[in-house]
């Protein structure tokens, strides 16, 4: 390959320059986009900073394209749970929830308590989609929430944990949801 073409090291910093700056939402969303499909390290902590956009589909994209890089963005992601901006933290929620790491359903888990309906909302959404048995009392007091969004995500990330769980846990989560759909 000539040497003078460029590499995507060579990218990454004007790629995050336009989703940081460029005038055009749809510019910048998908500079997000393309940051995601780069699979480079660097491109993590611009799509970090893009979870504060003004725009939806900037921050949509950031999400996904944070989901997309896996494993190399838990860590921020995390520490973007804990963001004055509940849209932060939503969207951090939302990225982490599709990416397989033992250390996201601790950290959704201790969203699920989010002075938020939509931060709680996607936390038990995340956590519906990895089940982890530790989760499982910070999901109960959930099926109580005043938005049905939550209550719905809830019962199902419980749902997910019956395969997981046996015991007293396993008829804990069975009473809940027989009594959710008896009422």
């Amino acid at each position: 390959m000539p040497s003078d073409l460029p590499t995507i090291d060579d990218l990454i910093e004007p790629l995050a320059t336009t989703l940081g700056g460029a005038p055009d939402p749809a510019v910048r969303a998908f500079a997000a986009i393309t940051l995601g499909q780069s699979a480079h390290p660097g491109a993590v902590m611009p799509l970090i900073g893009a979870l504060a956009d003004p725009e939806k589909p900037v921050r949509a994209m950031a999400s996904k394209a944070l989901a997309r890089l896996g494993t190399g963005s838990v860590e921020p992601l995390i520490a973007s749970l804990g963001s004055e901006s509940w849209v932060v933290r939503y969207r951090a929620a939302e990225a982490l929830g599709e990416i397989r790491d033992p250390r996201v359903p601790g950290a959704l888990a201790s969203r699920l308590s989010d002075q938020k309906d939509h931060v709680r909302y996607m936390a038990a959404r995340g956590l519906a989609r990895q089940p982890d048995p530790c989760t499982a009392d910070a999901l109960f007091s959930l099926l109580g929430d005043e938005n049905p969004y939550v209550r719905r995500s809830a019962a199902d990330a419980l749902r997910a944990l019956l395969e997981r769980v046996d015991g007293v846990v396993r008829e804990r989560i069975v009473a809940a949801l027989t009594g959710l759909n008896g009422s």
